[in-house]
């Protein structure tokens, strides 16, 4: 369903990037504030966007992509990554002898190919960084492609020409990349589809979450503490939607609409559905008891 966009935080987006004295850090913590502006849908698989979450700054390669998901059939994982480059940097050189690439938008292809040659070589060692999310646990060994999306630069109408999308088309399926522009994400925004994503961080033991933009799906019925760190702000935020996280915090997960660790009551399960009621009673009695397990 698409939602309705706010063309006051459109055009402080485009403030932003006209702003000669705003870099590429600038406009990745806007992004991280109001991530429904980030287009997450390139590579998506049927599955959608993993548990609503972008990572901010995902090591790879003794690098960093400013940004990475993760997206996933019954069979395979992509994760994506994604470049931000500046948005006063050119795609291609102004010669109208004929369509060459700026040796900015070549800086920015290279620096994601380093990611590409690095996960081609390391593989064991990025999916043991993602492995906390690689969850229900029996998918978790699946295979993982990955996929790279680069973002720089405007693309106004009259901007590009026919030639240039061309070789934009060329290069994407050349590369197995996607290339986007800020006018891009600004149109795909606009456009009513924009959706606000949890932002995590990467940590020693796992994930934080950096920015509470939209809730994450299921990360409470899969991931423990151990692998998770809730900042109070945000632990509280979520407990004033109605998880039990201190149930969480005791390592257990929250399996039951996301939210409880067990059957939640009535007060607690409010507007649910007495049908829903009735499919958690029945998955609850289903479960083995701590008798029968021993």
């Amino acid at each position: 369903m698409r939602g309705v966009p706010n063309e006051a935080l459109a055009s402080a987006f485009e403030q932003l990037l006209d702003d000669a004295d705003k870099d590429e850090n600038d406009i990745q913590t806007f992004l991280e504030q109001h991530t429904e502006l980030l287009d997450a849908s390139a590579w998506l698989l049927n599955h959608r966007l993993h548990m609503n979450c972008v990572i901010a700054k995902f090591p790879i390669g003794g690098r960093t992509a400013d940004f990475a998901y993760l997206t996933k059939s019954s069979d395979r994982w992509t994760l994506v990554l994604v470049e931000i480059e500046r948005a006063n940097k050119p795609l291609f050189t102004s010669s109208s002898k004929h369509v060459g690439n700026s040796s900015a938008f070549n800086e920015a292809l290279a620096q994601t190919t380093v990611w590409r040659d690095h996960w081609e070589q390391h593989q064991a060692e990025v999916r043991e960084r993602l492995l906390p999310l690689l969850v229900p646990p029996p998918m978790a060994q699946n295979r993982i492609e990955l996929r790279r999306v680069l973002v720089i630069g405007r693309s106004t109408g009259k901007d590009f020409s026919q030639t240039q999308r061309d070789r934009i088309a060329s290069i994407e399926a050349d590369q197995k990349i996607k290339i986007l522009t800020y006018d891009s994400l600004l149109r795909s925004y606009r456009s009513g589809w924009g959706e606000k994503k949890c932002v995590l961080s990467p940590r020693s033991t796992g994930y934080s979450i950096k920015h509470l933009d939209g809730f994450p799906n299921l990360i409470f019925a899969y991931v423990l503490p151990e692998h998770l760190s809730v900042p109070a702000s945000i632990e509280a935020r979520l407990k004033a939607e109605g998880y039990q996280m201190e149930a969480w915090r005791n390592n257990q997960l929250l399996r039951f609409n996301e939210k409880w660790a067990s059957e939640p009551t009535d007060e607690e399960a409010g507007d649910v559905h007495p049908a829903v009621r009735g499919v958690i009673r029945a998955a609850d009695r289903a479960r083995p008891s701590k008798a029968s397990r021993s």
